[in-house]
């Protein structure tokens, strides 16, 4: 019987994931050629060269090094046949052989025709930290701006418990888009924060249903249309934008202090962004005409304005970290580079290229309080089809179509391709990261299967093994 490399991996499927990278550098298949049988050898050049664990702290230096020459691997991807695979089972990722499961299906978390997606890459989290033993929940929703769902997923079993969230526990403002955030304090990992239309409250999420939970700075009143609900470190300061005037605010819960942003450019706010920081309420804010894409700064703490600077380079779909916002000018000459701004220092530094796209979105959900700042991990990946040379060229952008993790220190790691071909906004990929840095979210249609679902790539975690030696770092 012949054998391709996906039969074996199949047949790997419940084995532990080091047993299963021993199996795939050791595959071999069978090629029947004039009726006569002859080995060949698979060599699997894009594999990584280290065994990636499941368990522990996640550690992006454990992924291959990002290269320009990672392109998607459709026919491998293909034939997998993840369309047709139930929701809760996973694949390899052809090229990292990092995890991936489907979320989603045309009949889970509900009866769905038309596909599955999240809200922004960057912003509010759709991925709860672990609440019961390692069970986490997701929200995800359908096409429209409405019909949304949590559901409890477990590592290495599967998901379960799907339910609707309706009012006054859904999101209920005019946009309907980052309204609801899980919370980020290891405390509290069962609580979520919804703009209902009318109020923004916190609710348990756990069980069949979820529950009011008053106190301790919620619900906030009259704020409920609201977009952009951020949250950062510990859920100590959060930040949106209201949909009626524009309006940034900002609001310490554990003293009930609401500010709004009334400084320089308010009327400009295209959208806001917060740094992650539990000690610091620095808030940054993309602009738009005449000053298009520049960033005007807001210091919550003196409610000052700050660090305004026009665009280039863009201040736009960055990554959120604390005290650090990453991402790329794609104003530049390709294949581009990235940048970062500094908000204590009121500066912006370009970093090394190759970028991932021209068409890209950074994520910075991962709060990572014990990391220099220049050594976070951000994600960024190209929009709008299966890979940036189809839309721009072949011009040395770094893995292209895959997400990619950066630090400003040099670190460049690939993760994964999504495989997602559409250029529809509602069904981009807008990878997110989950609070803790152990999954990465992402929406794709399965490189053109017709209908979109929603997928979670598993990071490997730190090793006793050293780290990468700094030469195969992009600097």
């Amino acid at each position: 019987m012949q054998r391709t490399f996906w039969d074996a991996v199949r047949l790997s499927l419940g084995r532990s994931f080091a047993e299963r990278r021993q199996m795939a550098l050791r595959i071999r298949f069978v090629s029947l050629v004039a009726g006569l049988a002859s080995l060949a050898t698979v060599v699997l050049s894009v594999t990584p060269t280290r065994v990636l664990a499941q368990s522990g702290n996640p550690d992006p230096r454990q992924l291959p090094v990002a290269t320009t020459a990672q392109v998607p691997l459709t026919t491998a991807y293909d034939a997998v046949k993840v369309p047709s695979m139930a929701a809760g089972s996973w694949y390899l990722d052809p090229t990292t052989n990092v995890k991936v499961y489907k979320l989603t299906s045309a009949t889970f978390p509900t009866a769905n025709s038309t596909g599955w997606r999240h809200d922004y890459a960057e912003g509010n989290n759709e991925i709860s930290l672990p609440h019961t033993g390692t069970t986490r929940t997701i929200f995800v929703r359908v096409a429209t701006y409405g019909n949304f769902w949590l559901f409890d997923f477990t590592p290495g079993v599967g998901v379960s418990n799907p339910r609707q969230l309706v009012a006054p526990f859904a999101p209920g403002g005019s946009i309907r888009d980052q309204e609801f955030t899980f919370s980020n304090d290891p405390a509290t990992p069962y609580y979520a924060y919804v703009a209902n239309g009318t109020d923004i409250i916190r609710i348990d999420v756990r069980g069949s249903s979820p529950t009011h939970v008053d106190g301790n700075g919620w619900p906030v009143l009259g704020e409920g249309n609201a977009t952009w609900l951020s949250n950062g470190e510990n859920d100590a300061f959060f930040v949106w934008m209201r949909n009626s005037d524009g309006a940034v605010v900002g609001y310490e819960p554990g003293t009930a202090t609401k500010k709004v942003y009334a400084g320089t450019n308010a009327s400009l706010i295209n959208e806001p962004r917060m740094g992650k920081s539990a000690a610091s309420r620095y808030v940054g804010m993309t602009l738009n005409v005449p000053d298009v894409n520049g960033l005007q700064g807001w210091n919550w703490t003196s409610n000052t304005s700050s660090f305004h600077q026009s665009n280039p380079p863009p201040f736009a779909h960055v990554a959120n970290l604390r005290d650090r916002w990453y991402g790329s000018n794609f104003t530049a000459s390709f294949p581009q580079h990235f940048v970062k701004w500094d908000p204590t220092t009121q500066t912006f530094t370009n970093l090394s290229g190759p970028s991932v796209s021209s068409a890209f979105h950074g994520s910075g959900m991962w709060v990572q309080p014990s990391t220099a700042p220049d050594d976070q991990w951000a994600i960024f990946t190209h929009y709008g089809s299966l890979s940036p040379i189809i839309d721009f060229g072949n011009a040395g952008w770094l893995a292209p179509g895959a997400i990619v993790f950066i630090t400003a220190n040099g670190q460049r790691r690939i993760l994964a391709h999504p495989y997602n071909t559409s250029g529809t906004y509602e069904f981009l990929s807008f990878p997110k990261l989950a609070p803790d840095g152990k999954y990465v979210l992402f929406t794709s249609n399965m490189n053109g299967s017709g209908r979109s679902d929603v997928f979670l790539a598993e990071l490997p975690a730190a090793t006793n093994s050293p780290a990468p030696p700094t030469g195969l770092l992009v600097r």
